[in-house]
């Protein structure tokens, strides 16, 4: 491959063709693979312009490493032998712009109707369809990656059925437009030429000119006010990864009891564009308080009465605690992000849209897109005035043209400002008066939830006082020792109903639950009332319910699929080479502290009629244990 064809590094040119494969917002690794899997698969149906250059591509570009085929001949493998050619395609195209070119081109035409759609799409938006240069062999402008995200939310919203990646690849190959990251220090420099000309217009400005009466300190004003408001970004950001870092410092034992995995991942910056400041710190700060009152009651009690007031408070703190994680990570995007351009703020919560950011063709003839306009730091919403905007984009004789050409007076604007300040007045109180009574529903689902336990505590109390226990009293056996003991015991009694199978997760012989008797009355509900409900002679409709009227435990009848096939040795077990998946179980206690904490796991085996027990131990596998 020459230097001629070849892309190099992409950060050596972005614009070059090759680049676009060096994007993972456009083009994610494991898409690569299968772009290329369609371009080869369908090569037979592709335009014949479309296929000679491939062809012509492939032949100077890529050398198979089997085929038997010499450098210059492997296009033919694309009428016999494609597969051979999807390696050695799928590195070409991240460094020669020519082969890169050929298959963008190819995989374009291989989506004729999502082709059609954006095109569409892009003529709705008055966004030229400017495509690549092929003779350059190159992109002919840049955007920001914002930009690209927000074109490919777009048009996802409007019509389904595509990939977010092959939205996003067509969007670029059909605009021309590589996206971008924004360069600080080039942003920097910008910036710093910007102003440095509006001074030099500023000193030329005669002193008798109307502009330094209303203009220039309505213009200053303005940059103080900015200024102040990227602070306030800055602080917040600040504040609101102090609080991250100290939730998972102090309560990450609970985060991790909780099945969270990626709160390490929090962060500031990582904070939806659309969310409203004071609700993110909120939900921060009311995790925290009710992680730590979870704390105080997540350890079993030394007495039954205080136990069951513990068993209360941690249900109704564990509904609130998944609904605030749950919020938590719907504030988190899958992007990190500049602070100045991910904050919270407060307002709608419908983002910048696509098509609304203004189109600018420089004079060199390559198309750039402006970046979004900066958004509002937190607790601040003002918004400039749409006319001055216009008039900064259609007049180009300088800063006091603008001014002048608005049609709004100093006057006007001070009433402005005055009236979008009492509105961010009236919308702090309104949200503030929102988070009270969202304090006061969490109160009251709480207080419900206590009362909803407390009714069913004497229900079942009334029930048992009238007509007795549903099934026969499981009393403790007095020589019941240890763990161990309960399943000897429990393999010498129900020989017909049980069959004791633990796999190499369980431990039975040094087990140190506290209360083994519990063990053999859970042991003699599965060999009474759960063998007696899968053989049809008793109708239990329950069993949670039933064995906690036996003997306090629960029962969970399924698992997630995801966690039993990545812990496979946990929550499987063989008998005679039949293999058996323990996803029902039933146990007692939610700590690490296996003195507190049990789980027997089983299966039916409808064939041989037996309950198949196949792990007994504190917990079976799960990513938070």
């Amino acid at each position: 491959m020459t230097e001629e064809n070849s892309g190099g590094p992409s950060d050596r040119d972005p614009m070059r063709a090759s680049a676009i494969f060096h994007l993972d917002d456009v083009v994610p690794p494991e898409c690569r693979a299968s772009l290329i899997s369609r371009v080869l698969r369908e090569f037979p149906n592709l335009p014949e312009p479309s296929r000679q250059s491939l062809r012509a591509a492939v032949n100077d570009e890529v050398m198979p490493t089997s085929g038997g085929f010499r450098r210059g001949q492997a296009g033919r493998a694309l009428d016999g032998m494609p597969t051979i050619l999807q390696e050695p395609m799928e590195s070409g195209i991240r460094s020669s712009d020519k082969l890169a070119c050929a298959v963008l081109k190819c995989w374009a035409d291989s989506h004729p109707l999502l082709k059609e759609e954006m095109e569409k799409f892009l003529a709705e938006k008055e966004i030229p369809s400017a495509g690549l240069d092929r003779a350059a062999r190159r992109f002919t402008g840049t955007w920001p990656i914002e930009l690209l995200k927000g074109g490919q939310e777009g048009f996802c919203r409007d019509h389904s059925g595509y990939t977010p990646a092959d939205v996003a690849l067509m969007l670029c190959y059909l605009s021309g437009n590589v996206p971008v990251r924004p360069d600080p220090e080039s942003a920097a420099s910008g910036a710093g030429k910007v102003l440095s000309d509006v001074l030099t217009y500023l000193r030329e400005v005669p002193p008798s000119s109307p502009v330094w009466k209303d203009v220039i300190p309505n213009f200053a004003a303005s940059v103080s006010r900015i200024a102040e408001d990227k602070a306030a970004q800055l602080r917040w950001a600040e504040d609101f990864d102090a609080k991250l870092k100290a939730l998972n410092s102090d309560f990450g034992d609970l985060l991790a009891f909780f099945e969270q995995k990626d709160t390490d991942e929090w962060a500031a910056a990582r904070v939806s564009p659309h969310v409203d400041s004071t609700t993110a710190l909120g939900l921060a700060d009311g995790l925290r308080v009710l992680l730590a009152e979870y704390a105080a009651v997540h350890e079993m009690a030394g007495g039954i009465t205080e136990e069951r007031e513990r068993s209360q408070k941690r249900a109704a703190l564990q509904a609130s605690i998944l609904e605030s994680l749950s919020g938590m990570a719907d504030l988190m995007t899958d992007e990190h992000s500049e602070v100045s351009g991910a904050l919270p703020v407060g307002g709608s919560t419908d983002g910048p849209v696509f098509p609304e950011i203004p189109l600018a063709l420089p004079n060199s003839g390559s198309m750039s897109i402006e970046a979004p306009a900066p958004q509002a730091p937190p607790d601040r919403e003002h918004q400039p005035n749409s006319s001055l905007q216009e008039a900064q984009r259609a007049t180009p004789g300088g800063v006091a043209a603008v001014f002048e050409q608005s049609g709004i007076s100093a006057e006007d604007y001070e009433a402005l400002q005055q009236e979008v300040g009492s509105l961010r007045e009236v919308t702090n109180a309104l949200r503030s008066e929102n988070e009270d009574l969202r304090a006061e529903v969490e109160v009251v689902k709480a207080e419900r939830h206590g009362a909803e336990e407390m009714a069913e505590s004497w229900r079942l109390a009334y029930r048992t006082a009238i007509n007795g226990p549903v099934d026969e009293p499981l009393v403790p056996e007095p020589d019941v020792e240890s763990v161990n003991d309960a399943v000897a015991k429990a393999r010498n009694r129900f020989k017909q109903e049980l069959v004791f199978a633990p796999n190499s997760e369980s431990n039975i012989d040094d087990n140190p639950f506290v209360d083994p008797g519990k063990v053999w009355d859970a042991l003699r509900w599965l060999a009474n009332t759960y063998y007696a409900s899968k053989m049809g002679r008793l109708r239990v409709t329950d069993f949670d319910q039933s064995i906690k009227e036996a003997c306090g435990w629960w029962y969970k009848g399924d698992q997630g699929e995801t966690t039993v096939s990545k812990f496979e040795k946990s929550y499987t077990t063989r008998v005679d080479g039949k293999r058996y998946t323990l996803v029902e179980h039933i146990g007692k206690g939610t700590t690490f502290d296996a003195r507190y904490t049990i789980r027997i796991a089983f299966d039916w085996d409808k064939e041989k009629r037996q309950v198949v027990i196949g792990y007994i131990g504190r917990h079976q596998q799960t990513d938070a244990s």
